[in-house]
């Protein structure tokens, strides 16, 4: 344990300085939106990215073969780099999540946009007020659900590329992460027009629970397996490359 929070913190002392202003960025621009009433989980795919961005630099300098030889010469464990890697992943996308869902919040509460000229606080207003995705009148999905799904959708998808990548030995990132995320996006768009076409019921009927109680333990139980998951793809990992070179 102490080797992987050391590596952590080297990654994230490596990262920080180019990561930083562009989190920060973020983070002011959404605090911002947030306080006039008019926070968007959308937005919170920007928390994401720059969330990911505090130890992408340090990874990707990691898979660089002159950095690997310095990497050799540490007495530090290859099962040790794994853990601190999928760790990172994980704390980044929970982090993530937890700031998107507290805006959210703090945005619910706020009506600020009411300073704003009429036609500017209608548009407002509807941002405020609305609670999820409709696709054709048709309700889909609300946000709160959307934002918790997606991020542990994201924590398996991530974890899963990374077990991917480093059984392969990085020769094929690209394919993975193409491969992975098509299948998602190909998934959500079948399940969607299902949707439309009344094949199934509107998720938030069946998938997503309909209390406020139930999404707590619908969210903390989603993300417990999710990190679960990711869990079993790090030990995986470590199993398949024991006998890789650092």
């Amino acid at each position: 344990m102490k080797e992987i929070m050391k590596l952590i913190r080297f990654d994230f002392i490596t990262s920080v300085n180019s990561a930083l202003p562009f989190f920060g960025g973020m983070l002011l621009i959404c605090l911002i939106i947030t306080a006039f009433g008019v926070f968007n989980p959308i937005f919170g795919v920007f928390l994401f990215i720059s969330s990911a961005a505090f130890f992408a630099p340090a990874q990707n300098t990691a898979n660089n073969p002159n950095f690997r030889r310095v990497r050799g010469i540490l007495p530090v464990s290859r099962a040790s780099f794994v853990r601190a890697e999928f760790t990172e992943t994980i704390i980044a996308l929970l982090v993530s999540e937890l700031i998107t869902l507290i805006l959210m919040g703090i945005s619910r509460l706020s009506k600020l946009y009411e300073i704003f000229p009429p036609k500017f606080e209608i548009f407002c207003k509807e941002i405020h007020t609305c609670e999820g995705i409709n696709v054709f009148d048709e309700k889909i999905v609300k946000f709160v659900h959307l934002v918790i799904f997606v991020c542990a959708l994201l924590i398996v998808q991530v974890t899963f590329i990374n077990m991917r990548s480093a059984i392969e030995k990085h020769e094929h990132d690209i394919r993975n992460i193409l491969l992975v995320f098509a299948v998602a996006i190909i998934a959500f768009i079948v399940s969607v027009e299902l949707v439309l076409r009344k094949v199934i019921p509107p998720y938030d009927e069946w998938l997503f629970p309909s209390s406020a109680a139930g999404t707590w333990v619908w969210g903390i139980a989603l993300n417990v397996a999710a990190v679960a998951l990711s869990i079993l793809f790090c030990r995986i990992t470590v199993k398949k490359t024991a006998d890789y070179e650092i």
